[in-house]
């Protein structure tokens, strides 16, 4: 990874526009990771899905730099042409922008059910469980939108839903996740498919053979309950070592919170709530291509790693959180998630008329997809012959 000197300054592209990021890095949200692997490179499509119009601001007040010396210039294809125009016309049209009246509706849900879920809880532990559980999932996707989304009533929504419902740190998740949206199923690169040793999407050199893992298809179920419990441990890892005194606060307010509740149903609305979100986001995702070097074509990719799932009721919708527009999220991802469903036809049409396959299934297809999937790399290495 290229770490620039004087001569050789670290510059990216966004916008036909060069620009130093050396000073950048070190105050980005994001970390300079992200950013260091486009050192040399155009990250317009990248920058656009996630940053806000004052990001954009910030890069039309920098100086231009000049392009590295090293940089040779490629056709953009006319997929991201096509594409670059189609999200343009979609911010126009008034996509991006947040109506509150949803946002009010998917408040108040998560309240009322971790209200009633601690008021019934020393009286019906399994409901409560149920209650509380369907609510921190909720609680996670709608943090999960507010953290994608920009401006500073989102930035302020995800960090207190996150943190007071489920004690998940939004610093780590952005700098988790954004990652994964830019370079989805990308070995080496998206920490979110690599969950080994415990559960592999490939098969594993056999020197580092996992004892159990000839049996994932059978235990994952398990395992995906234990979702939530990982994202509290490496949330209040991330704010510890931050320093971020607010989200080590909220954090402190949901385990007092969970202390009031029987221990049981503490317990258990986490695993719940957990295997509920695991069994979603890891469906959309694991049955699609895995790539096993790093890529850069943005649009193209999104399509080759991400699949739709066709939901026909209400509740089911409501339960998916947004999620069951993957696609629709990865293309857009600071698009409220309540625009989704209305964007579809927009995006399949745009997907024929580019030539581009739009994968969708039904909720059960992608479960046994899944299945498969964990099954298929399941399977018993060849001992290497000796020489």
């Amino acid at each position: 990874m290229d770490t620039g000197d004087n001569k050789n300054p670290q510059v990216i592209r966004i916008n036909g526009k060069w620009i130093n990021v050396e000073a950048w890095k070190k105050v980005h949200p994001g970390g300079a990771e992200p950013i260091l692997r486009f050192i040399g490179r155009d990250a317009t499509d990248q920058f656009t899905s996630l940053h806000s119009s004052d990001a954009w601001r910030m890069i039309e007040q920098m100086k231009p730099a000049k392009a590295p010396e090293s940089f040779v210039e490629e056709p953009l294809s006319p997929a991201t042409l096509a594409f670059r125009e189609f999200r343009s016309q979609l911010e126009k049209d008034g996509w991006f922008d947040r109506d509150w009246r949803w946002d009010s509706f998917y408040i108040i849900l998560i309240v009322l059910l971790c209200t009633v879920g601690t008021i019934i809880s020393y009286q019906s532990n399994l409901l409560a469980i149920v209650l509380i559980g369907l609510g921190m999932q909720q609680a996670g996707w709608v943090g999960h939108d507010y953290v994608h989304g920009r401006g500073k009533v989102c930035y302020v929504l995800g960090r207190l839903i996150g943190g007071i419902f489920n004690a998940f740190s939004s610093g780590w998740w952005s700098n988790k996740h954004n990652t994964h949206h830019v370079h989805t199923n990308q070995m080496g690169v998206d920490t979110d498919i690599a969950n080994d040793p415990i559960l592999h999407l490939w098969l594993p050199e056999y020197s580092k053979e996992f004892a159990l893992r000839k049996y994932q298809h059978m235990y994952y179920h398990f395992v995906y309950a234990f979702l939530y419990a990982s994202w509290r441990i490496q949330s209040f890892q991330f704010a510890w070592q931050r320093k971020d005194k607010l989200e080590l606060l909220l954090m402190a307010i949901n385990y007092l919170w969970l202390f009031t509740l029987p221990l049981k149903v503490s317990i258990g609305s986490i695993l719940f709530g957990g295997w509920l979100v695991a069994e979603i986001v890891t469906a959309t995702h694991q049955s699609e291509e895995i790539l096993n070097e790093i890529s850069f074509n943005f649009v193209e990719d999104q399509f080759r790693t991400t699949r739709d799932v066709a939901l026909d009721s209400s509740f089911l919708n409501w339960l998916w959180g947004g999620m069951q527009y993957q696609l629709e999220h990865h293309l857009f991802p600071t698009m409220p998630k309540y625009r989704y469903g209305s964007v579809v036809p927009l995006v399949k049409k745009w997907a024929k008329e580019n030539n581009i396959e739009y994968r969708v299934s039904g909720a059960i297809e992608i479960l046994k997809m899944n299945y498969e999937t964990m099954k298929k790399f399941a399977a018993p290495l060849e001992k290497p012959h000796s020489t």
